[in-house]
């Protein structure tokens, strides 16, 4: 059994082993061959709306500079209410004590 030898046995797979190897490289290069103009048209598009999207990332950032401003303005305005509200009691009050007397 002299054809039975390791040596055979690991030549064999080497040779399956470089198969698949290449196998595997036409199949990746099959593959991206499909996505590659994909990925060009997505490249473009960005390229082409790049601008647009400053824009529109400059303006969601003034608008939330604007709405912390807006946020501190109606702070201000409910701590006024408060104060007019307890100024109306206050005086609903005394409006109050005076009809009785």
């Amino acid at each position: 059994m002299e054809w039975f030898n390791i040596t055979w046995i690991f030549g064999i797979i080497t040779i399956a082993c470089a198969f698949f190897f290449l196998q595997m490289l036409l199949e990746y290069n099959n593959e991206r061959g499909k996505i590659m103009p994909q990925l060009r048209k997505v490249r473009d598009i960005r390229k082409r709306h790049e601008g647009e999207i400053e824009k529109v990332d400059g303006l969601a950032k003034d608008a939330e500079e604007k709405m912390v401003e807006l946020d501190s303005e109606l702070d201000q305005l409910k701590g006024q209410t408060s104060e007019f509200e307890e100024k109306v009691a206050v005086l609903r009050k005394r409006s109050g004590e005076g009809n009785e007397a």
